[in-house]
């Protein structure tokens, strides 16, 4: 059995609400659904912001590893560049 730590745990800290979730994908109805939108919008991109600082903070806590983690996980084009990469290695060899 997984200790605590190593479950899979739904964090409330996530870069939307249950609320924006909802209404994003049509459960939950607004009285002005282009505002609430646009606020949605902006709350996310102040949560990213708060993200960067946040990874900034773990650098300087000696917590590199956590936050190499997290941009490995979400690095999809860094992901793509090193498959490239290693389609042309294949590629070279073959030639």
């Amino acid at each position: 059995m997984d200790s605590i730590s190593q479950q899979t745990v739904r964090v409330t800290t996530g870069i939307l609400t249950a609320g924006e979730r909802a209404f994003l994908r049509g459960d939950n109805k607004v009285e002005e659904p282009d505002a609430y939108r646009s606020n949605v919008r902006y709350r996310v991109r102040q949560r990213m912001a708060q993200i960067e600082d946040d990874l900034v903070l773990l650098r300087e806590a000696g917590e590199g590893d956590v936050a190499d983690e997290f941009l490995r996980r979400f690095d999809r084009v860094g992901q793509l560049e090193q498959e490239v990469e290693r389609l042309r290695k294949q590629v070279e060899e073959l030639e």
